[in-house]
């Protein structure tokens, strides 16, 4: 059990200090423990996840990192939603997605996140509401707008411009909101329509699962204001994310929507072992593994080092404000690096 954080800086009674009577001594303790539980309450707990990408070996091992995730405390599991990529086999992320949420228990599922021009919306909505049956309400919804337009074009699918994907996402999102909250949903867009639809089963969290949206652009963050419950960023200085918040907030504030109830989610790359030495020479061959370069920005701003050297990168980012990391290991398959971030960083945080 994680101990208890240390006593806020309470105001202190002069009677405390002066000899005052026992039954004002007893009022100021009664005083400072409801204070001080009233405090523990409102300290928000930091969320960890892991991405558990399907270019691991085989389904068998990806099953075997989510459990154990799921197993060490971990809050959510993660997978990408591509077709084929540099890393090798890939499974499908939805296929993936329903036997991850029939295997676990209490950790939470999602991708991060769902390219939009992959699926239909109205079909989207219906895998999503089934992922969250299955799971018993632990479905993580995260979607974009999709960037990997080589991929795309490799599976004859269209790839508009970056404004269009953008406004087929915010036409998406309205469908797909519309099908988890409605009884009967008839829409027409530029892009998308429905007649008719009906989504039944209805998602199992209400009004829907929650909705991770990931991207920075003008257009993006606003339909991040729009429609998000969590946001993702990654890959910066906590400073940089502080920049990136503000301009998230500038966003929330031109459509009357209130910046603090959108998550503030983190994706980066962790590299921990038993000693900094260690860690930094694993890093440095992964790196060289991904053809990467020291300035890249996974690569710049990995968390990476002893329990204590992640403990005091990740203390930055939650002092900007990140809520929730979404966090690459390194070594995930050997278990080894979950277990030492689960048992040795995660209790600083909680």
């Amino acid at each position: 059990m994680s101990p208890l954080p240390p006593l806020p800086p309470f105001k202190r009674r002069t009677a405390f200090h002066c000899g005052g009577s026992d039954k004002v001594l007893s009022n100021h303790i009664r005083h400072v423990i409801r204070e001080y539980l009233s405090w523990c309450c409102s300290v928000q707990r930091v969320k960890f996840g892991v991405q558990a990408l399907q270019g691991m070996p085989d389904y068998a091992t990806l099953r075997r990192v989510v459990l154990e995730c799921d197993r060490l405390g971990f809050d959510s599991a993660w997978v990408y939603d591509h077709l084929h990529f540099t890393y090798g086999p890939t499974l499908e992320c939805w296929t993936v997605l329903s036997a991850l949420a029939e295997a676990t228990h209490r950790i939470r599922v999602g991708p991060l996140v769902t390219c939009n021009i992959f699926r239909n919306p109205s079909l989207l909505a219906k895998m999503a509401a089934t992922v969250d049956v299955i799971s018993n309400g632990r479905l993580n919804f995260g979607i974009g707008a999709c960037w990997h337009e080589a991929e795309a074009v490799a599976y004859g699918m269209p790839f508009p411009t970056g404004r269009v994907r953008v406004d087929m996402l915010d036409e998406a999102l309205s469908v797909m909101t519309k099908l988890w909250t409605e009884d009967e949903v008839t829409f027409k867009g530029a892009h998308y329509s429905v007649k008719k639809a009906a989504c039944i089963p209805k998602p199992v969290q209400k009004p829907h699962p929650p909705i991770l949206i990931g991207g920075g652009g003008n257009k993006m963050l606003k339909l991040i204001a729009k429609y998000a419950d969590a946001w993702n960023s990654g890959f910066v200085s906590a400073e940089g994310f502080k920049k990136e918040a503000a301009r998230l907030q500038r966003a929330c504030k031109e459509v009357g929507r209130n910046h603090s109830e959108i998550e503030n989610t983190f994706q980066s790359r962790v590299v921990v072992a038993e000693n900094r030495a260690e860690a930094l020479k694993r890093a440095e061959k992964w790196r060289e593994e991904r053809k990467g370069t020291p300035e890249d920005p996974d690569w710049k701003f990995a968390i990476k080092g002893s329990p204590e050297d992640c403990t005091k990168t990740i203390e930055t980012y939650v002092e900007a404000g990140i809520a929730h990391f979404t966090l690459l290991f390194a070594g995930t398959a050997e278990l080894e690096p979950l277990r030492i971030f689960a048992e040795r960083v995660m209790p600083s945080f909680r």
